[in-house]
């Protein structure tokens, strides 16, 4: 495995985390348990980790006959990045849940 630093890779990778930074991927919530909170950092961490799989990691097998296994991390990437967004959702929507009992 290895990371390609090309203008075209850095720009998607820096618009996929602005993006996600835009939209409060970021931003911790305020009264949410310490439970809540670590999970949110998980899903922080597996969006971050999915950006860059999807944006600049490489992975050349072989000796003679070399192949390139990137597509393979692309998909890996966009699944994880799903996954942290779809996490970030189910705290949200639980959150919500939360605030409505305690009231």
């Amino acid at each position: 495995m290895e990371f390609t630093f090309t203008p075209l890779r850095i720009g998607i990778l820096v618009a996929l985390l602005g993006g996600f930074a835009l939209f409060g991927g970021f931003d911790f919530p305020d009264q949410a348990h310490s439970r809540m909170t670590r999970a949110w950092g998980y899903s922080v961490l597996f969006f971050s980790l999915g950006a860059v799989c999807f944006t600049i990691v490489d992975h050349w097998v072989g000796n003679l006959d070399r192949s390139n296994l990137r597509w393979l991390y692309i998909v890996l990437g966009v699944l994880c990045m799903g996954g942290g967004l779809m996490s970030q959702h189910v705290l949200k929507e639980r959150m919500k849940i939360t605030a409505e009992a305690g009231s």
